[in-house]
């Protein structure tokens, strides 16, 4: 039983410490002197902050395993009355410019855009705003800028001209 805990803990926590000593620490770690091990910090997953990760664990994939969960009703409300209370909630994030222009038809190009774009992906937030002369159209709420470029970059067929812009973002839920 001891032996079984020790592996154990070896597989989960065995990654998350630093050797330090020997220029050779990480091929041949010293395996009796605890004294030189310090804990690394965890390394965290931003792009999941605010969203409801028991949703996406029971979501099905193919090729992938399933996943049941059992839990108190409880967590699952309380989880949906935090996303509920930071719904008005404003944060630093990207999103992607789809239309700039200044020319006497702008104004309804840029109608015309965000209606389109809507149309083809209606779960993503689209903002249409005038800032003299320019009328803007940029879409989405991304926390990260990869997550944006990899949006941005699955469109830009269609959107030649897009961009990425640094603004306030709604938290994602």
């Amino acid at each position: 039983m001891i032996l079984l805990t020790v592996c154990a803990f070896t597989a989960v926590y065995g990654q998350n410490y630093i050797y330090r000593g020997s220029q050779n620490a990480e091929q041949n770690p010293p395996a009796a002197d605890t004294s030189t091990v310090i804990p690394k910090a965890p390394s965290l997953d931003s792009a999941l902050l605010g969203q409801n990760i028991i949703s996406i664990l029971e979501k099905d994939s193919y090729g992938e395993g399933e996943v049941n969960i059992f839990q108190s009703g409880a967590i699952a409300s309380g989880m949906n009355r935090y996303l509920q209370y930071n719904k008005t909630k404003k944060i630093s994030g990207y999103r992607v410019r789809i239309f700039f222009d200044n020319k006497r038809t702008a104004r309804t190009q840029s109608e015309e855009c965000a209606r389109s774009f809507s149309a083809e992906y209606p779960d993503i937030g689209v903002y249409r705003q005038y800032e003299n002369p320019y009328f803007k159209v940029t879409v989405g709420d991304f926390r990260t800028k990869s997550d944006a470029m990899k949006f941005m970059n699955s469109i830009k067929n269609k959107y030649p001209g897009v961009f990425l812009v640094r603004e306030t973002i709604n938290y994602p839920l």
